[in-house]
């Protein structure tokens, strides 16, 4: 599909205005004071998580990338395993850790700690599943690899790129300089960023947007990303590393050059990657949230009586309550469709929180799927109890606040009907 491509700084800043504008009254209203669905009051204070109850720094991960690394440290051999000459171990870890290759993002702006690698061509490329993040940047001496665990969050790792070594997993909690702060929630989670660059790729700060999820207006995201097929009407940020007065012509060359490389395992940064991310990096750091403040509030108190704000604001997001609309439909890709879709759990009518809308809004059923995670299993009895009892209501319409008024009776139903028969240990007494 053609580029959103425009010749100057000045008329895209116009258009992403009008956009932002436009998005906001077709999602309902421009938001007053109560502000969008992720924030709370205090949602950026950073929490004391390297202290007793939690004590991320001391305990041991059991995240997925954990598990693998501890099987490779106990067998020596194992670690060895094809290098590839132009993509050194990324292929090997993608494939030991299910990430599929088809959800590539390629994100120019120098925001990794390998920042002197990655220029506008040679950017950064980015690998998710629903649980684990891979970074790889070509030339660089590290892969990035971030895995979401059920009782820390997110916990960092580096892979050497060296044929003359074996895969190790290293945890880095270095990476918590940037990912522990107000930009992930304040506890260890994820930092996107959408921002304008120089020509080189540094970054221009003073155009930074607050974090990135899905109430963003999709003008203002993917600022220092590439964006490869999205449809030509979107106005966004992306596929701008700093070229202002440069011919488009050019500017689309470069993007297109970029896309199709050969240092990457996939063409191009995908749209649909790209809108999921904003959502589901997110959703981690809510998830994390709201675990380690439960459990901060347990052991001070012995109750949660003062988290009725947090599971609010939880619950918008977790409903979609504030979802950006979409410009116009977008047609996406489809091996990394069915690389999404591939474990999703299905209804006895066939219904999944993976499905997906595209028209106006991201998935069809607005509840999201990482509520049938084994990190919110995970969160403290009585927080995920009250949790649940909350969504009940207001699936039920037992719950009238306005804050989920806009969910319509039909999408309340669907969305029970599911959860019942896709998660039925979580919805006991449904």
């Amino acid at each position: 599909m053609p580029l959103s491509l425009f010749s100057s700084q000045s008329s895209r800043a116009a258009l992403r205005l009008s956009a932002v504008l436009g998005g906001m009254l077709l999602g309902g209203a421009i938001l007053g004071e109560r502000g969008r669905a992720e924030d709370f009051q205090g949602s950026t204070h950073k929490l004391n998580f390297d202290s007793p109850p939690i004590s991320y720094s001391k305990a041991e991960a059991t995240d997925p990338v954990a598990k693998l690394a501890k099987i490779l440290r106990a067998d020596r051999s194992s670690g060895w395993k094809d290098f590839h000459p132009d993509f050194g171990y990324l292929p090997v870890v993608l494939e030991m850790l299910q990430v599929p290759v088809s959800s590539q993002m390629l994100v120019f702006s120098k925001t990794s700690v390998q920042r002197h690698n990655i220029e506008p061509a040679n950017p950064r490329a980015l690998y998710f599943s629903d649980a684990i993040y891979v970074g790889f940047i070509p030339g660089a001496p590290e892969l990035e690899i971030a895995a979401v665990d059920p009782d820390l969050g997110t916990v960092f790792y580096t892979v050497h790129q060296d044929k003359d070594e074996p895969v190790r997993f290293r945890r880095n909690d270095e990476c918590l300089l940037c990912h522990g702060s107000a930009r992930s929630m304040g506890v260890p989670g994820f930092v996107l960023r959408s921002l304008d660059t120089d020509p080189t790729g540094e970054i221009v700060a003073a155009t930074d947007t607050d974090r990135i999820s899905h109430c963003t207006s999709i003008a203002e995201r993917w600022g220092g990303w590439y964006v490869t097929n999205a449809p030509a009407g979107w106005v966004h940020r992306g596929n701008d590393p700093g070229h202002a007065v440069r011919d488009p012509k050019d500017l689309e060359a470069l993007v297109q050059k970029v896309a199709s490389s050969r240092r990457y395992p996939a063409a191009g940064s995908d749209t649909l990657a790209l809108l999921l991310h904003d959502h589901q990096t997110h959703m981690h750091n809510y998830i994390t949230r709201l675990h380690m403040e439960g459990q901060q509030r347990l052991s001070e108190y012995g109750h949660i009586k003062y988290l009725d704000i947090q599971i609010r604001a939880f619950l918008r997001y977790l409903l979609f309550t504030e979802e950006a609309p979409l410009p116009s439909p977008l047609e996406p890709a489809p091996e990394f469709l069915t690389a999404f879709q591939k474990n999703a759990k299905r209804d006895a009518r066939g219904r999944s929180l993976k499905d997906l809308d595209l028209n106006t809004r991201l998935f069809r059923y607005p509840c999201s799927f990482l509520l049938d995670s084994e990190a919110f299993r995970k969160l403290p009895d009585p927080v995920r109890l009250k949790v649940l009892e909350r969504l009940h209501d207001i699936l039920t319409n037992a719950e009238t606040h306005p804050d989920f008024a806009a969910i319509s009776a039909e999408q309340r139903q669907a969305v029970l009907e599911i959860l019942r028969d896709t998660a039925p240990d979580l919805t006991v007494g449904w």
